[in-house]
């Protein structure tokens, strides 16, 4: 009976020390016995060592702030906890340059998806390239199953950093200038107006999917454009995501192409910078004196969607208010025609030396009505008036119409 309970008694303690040391070799300590309790710690053992082996798997580190991406649009649009988890261990991994970036995912496609969510929401990661491949390794007996995203990285290290304070310098400088006492409206005017005045459009620039290109190289395409509009609006708070689609050019080709849904005061409206720029516009194929263009600036589904086309599998939010367009703001739109009222807009222009003049009506049907009357009568009265005012033996002027905007805008030259 002693030898019995002695027995009990080393067993027990077997038990004890081989779990705290990493329950390696508590299987002997039952093995002879064949008992209910031999089996259940059998089982616990080998619980213990399959939860050791997946804590091995190096799933990268779950540290990104919930709270941070609150205004972010593609990382609410996903629908589950795990997606969010995965975009928030990929985005972790992409600022720390990681090579192989661990992620709790059983699917690649997935992995990949939501890959791209993390670039259309951080324009700061300037650094990625924008591509990335996706291995998916399947759940065993010790493991669950997982994927390892590999992002393909333009820069690291000290040419990072550099481009980093360069973008950096960039950005204080345009924020700098934007008084504190500006609207949210007045505040995205102005980024949609520095962005236009300082930025080339440029099929060639280098680096022109990110925003090196344009805020710091100052030549740029779509993508450059929008993901800077993005950042910049959303260093000061403002709601801003990069959405992408296609658009059809002013020959009738359509292409890829990148803006931005921002919001303001209660209602969302898109802008696209690059269509605002008169060297896109030159681009293709219009006169090179064209002006910079509001009609992008703040606008409605109503009209953004004659020519841009969002790409579907997301819910957008509405942009239907055209409470905030440009020519309705500053008495260049019209919704009925009146020959007085744009005379007068004429001559105007004319005696505070504009450039030019612009006529925004509120449909195609009243575009029509008016132009001829505008393009081949009333502007010789205003391009009289420009020669008398400033007593000039010839007026000179030109006439760009614009049926696919509804909008007429007369260009005067003063000698």
């Amino acid at each position: 009976m002693r030898r019995k309970r002695r027995s009990r008694k080393i067993a027990g303690f077997l038990a004890f020390t081989c779990i705290a040391a990493g329950a390696v070799c508590i299987m002997m300590a039952f093995k002879e016995q064949g008992s209910a309790a031999g089996k259940f710690m059998r089982e616990a053992v080998q619980s213990v060592i399959q939860e050791e082996e997946k804590e091995m798997i190096p799933f990268q580190p779950d540290t990104i702030d919930e709270v941070s991406l609150a205004q972010k649009f593609y990382y609410q649009q996903l629908a589950t906890d795990e997606e969010k988890k995965i975009y928030r261990e990929l985005l972790q991994g992409l600022r720390e340059n990681t090579a192989d970036i661990y992620v709790h995912c059983a699917d690649p496609d997935q992995a990949n998806e939501v890959f791209h969510s993390v670039l259309d929401d951080n324009p700061d990661l300037f650094w990625c390239e924008g591509s990335a491949s996706s291995t998916s390794y399947p759940a065993t007996m010790s493991s669950e199953a997982y994927v390892i995203t590999n992002p393909d990285y333009a820069y690291s290290g000290e040419e990072k950093a550099a481009r980093q304070e360069a973008i950096e310098a960039a950005v204080q400088e345009c924020l700098s200038q934007i008084p504190q006492e500006y609207s949210e409206y007045e505040k995205i005017k102005y980024v949609y107006e520095y962005l236009i005045n300082t930025v080339e459009y440029d099929l060639d620039a280098p680096d022109n999917q990110n925003i090196y290109s344009a805020l710091v190289g100052k030549t740029s395409v779509c993508a450059g454009y929008a993901k800077s509009m993005q950042l910049l609006l959303e260093r000061m708070g403002i709601f801003c995501t990069y959405v992408t689609g296609t658009a059809t050019n002013s020959d009738g080709s359509t292409e890829i192409h990148a803006w931005n849904i921002v919001g303001c005061g209660d209602s969302y409206y898109f802008v696209d910078a690059t269509w605002g720029d008169p060297v896109f516009q030159q681009e293709e194929g219009n006169p090179d004196e064209r002006a910079m263009t509001y009609d992008y600036l703040c606008c409605s589904g109503r009209e953004l969607f004659r020519t841009h086309e969002l790409t579907e599998g997301f819910n957008y939010p509405e942009c239907t208010s055209e409470e905030l367009n440009y020519y309705r703001m500053n008495g260049m739109y019209y919704e009925f025609y009146d020959s007085e009222r744009i005379l007068n807009s004429m001559y105007a222009s004319i005696e505070a030396g504009e450039r030019y003049t612009v006529f925004k009506f509120a449909s195609d049907d009243l575009y029509w009505e008016a132009h001829d009357a505008v393009v081949y009568d009333l502007v010789k009265q205003g391009a009289s008036y420009l020669g008398q005012w400033y007593g000039l033996r010839e007026a000179w002027y030109s006439c760009e119409d614009d049926p696919g905007l509804d909008k007429i805008t007369i260009y005067w030259r003063y000698g």
